[in-house]
């Protein structure tokens, strides 16, 4: 009986397993909420730092580089139109050899009165450019207060780095307009300078010549004339 039994028991249909029970572990519960806040956290961070690295390579919002470019075009070109005395060596030395000789023994009293002549009217052209360059950077100037109002306006309210570079660096430009100006009004005070000195001191040099031709000469007796010009002399 005993094998029959263990076989009706094998065949038998065999019982439900017992279902598994769920843990909950509180202490890992934590550990994972802390991880992923420490995540976020620092999720957050880099987002600060991309926001405040976009901040600082911001350009600045005004420009004035192209007027100041002009400007300085401007500038150039008026210190290359000069006239009157020349501002190159090549020119200078051509015109001190005709105008302004360091010898003038034997001059001839014609030949001396077209160089003054010359003098005077390249004194005069040298005059006139320089009041016409004054009055060519007063004209260009009248721009250059806007525009280191508007420099200074945007490097204060300037968020970034970059924004704060780019303000400073237009304010340097307005300044370089002003060291332009006063470069080529002083280049144009010295030409007329050095040809007021130099055509001066032609001149000494002319009238020393012709008192030495003057005064310089052999002593002569002036003849009797041939005739009595006392009779003649109530007509």
């Amino acid at each position: 009986m005993a094998p029959l039994v263990l076989a009706l028991t094998a065949c038998s249909e065999p019982k439900p397993a017992q279902a598994q029970q769920v843990v909950f572990d509180p202490k890992n519960h934590l550990e994972n909420a802390l991880q992923a806040a420490r995540q976020l956290e620092s999720l957050a961070n880099e987002a600060r730092s991309l926001a405040n690295q976009a901040r600082e390579l911001a350009s600045s919002p005004y420009s004035h580089l192209a007027e100041t470019s002009q400007t300085l075009k401007d500038i150039g070109e008026l210190a290359r139109s000069v006239r009157g005395i020349a501002s190159d060596v090549d020119g200078l030395q051509k015109d001190f050899e005709k105008l302004y000789p360091a010898t003038v023994d034997g001059l001839d009293p014609r030949r001396a009165l077209e160089q003054a002549r010359a003098r005077n009217s390249q004194a005069r052209e040298t005059a006139q450019d320089l009041a016409r360059t004054a009055a060519e950077l007063e004209r260009l100037s009248r721009g250059r207060t806007g525009r280191l109002e508007g420099a200074l306006g945007a490097s204060k309210a300037a968020d970034g780095q970059t924004a704060a570079i780019q303000s400073s660096t237009q304010v340097l430009a307005v300044l370089a307009e002003d060291l332009g100006s006063m470069r080529t009004l002083l280049m144009a005070q010295s030409r007329l300078l050095a040809a007021e000195s130099a055509r001066r001191a032609s001149e000494r040099a002319a009238s020393a010549e012709a008192r030495r031709q003057f005064w310089g000469r052999e002593k002569t007796t002036i003849p009797n004339p041939d005739f009595d010009p006392f009779p003649h002399a109530r007509k």
